[in-house]
């Protein structure tokens, strides 16, 4: 390739990159943020440890996994940056608990139900952006399901929830 930039500005046609001889290369891809939370929540829920990876780094999925170690799984990262979980025990005890969801639907929307799993109050909230998404399917559901869940009539985050074990 010459040493053009490839940036093209809004409505401005550009050349294409090309090639004159046969490429040879290994690319590594990153993650998905959403494949890597549901990843997350799935080993979390599993029976035994699981190894994950090569998982994205992002502010969500971070918040996954802050979250996911306050219901008490255990994730640690090994020395190739990959995650080990371990899922919380059936006699674990937990505190109160406040979860972080960021801006993160898959935190706000997959999280609860496992919260309904303890016997633990749990509040959630989030950026304020995330406080004017709609969570009134999620919060019902829980409802449905005998789980008692605190939002002031918003449908919305912050909400608090007292698992039924």
């Amino acid at each position: 390739m010459s040493e053009q930039n490839y940036s093209p500005k809004a409505k401005e046609s550009w050349p294409a990159p090309s090639v004159h001889h046969a490429i040879s290369a290994q690319v590594t891809l990153p993650g998905s943020k959403s494949l890597t939370n549901r990843e997350l929540v799935l080993s979390a829920l599993a029976s035994s440890p699981t190894h994950l990876k090569k998982p994205l780094e992002s502010r969500d999925s971070q918040l996954m996994i802050e979250a996911l170690k306050k219901l008490g799984t255990t994730i640690n990262r090994d020395e190739y940056g990959d995650l080990v979980i371990i899922p919380p025990t059936t006699d674990i005890s937990l505190s109160e608990v406040s979860i972080d969801c960021g801006l993160a639907g898959t935190v706000m929307r997959f999280v609860p139900p496992m919260a309904a799993l303890s016997n633990t109050k749990v509040t959630f909230d989030g950026d304020e952006a995330a406080r004017r998404r709609p969570m009134k399917t999620t919060i019902d559901s829980l409802r449905g399901l005998g789980v008692e869940v605190e939002d002031g009539g918003s449908g919305s985050l912050p909400f608090t929830l007292v698992g039924t074990g």
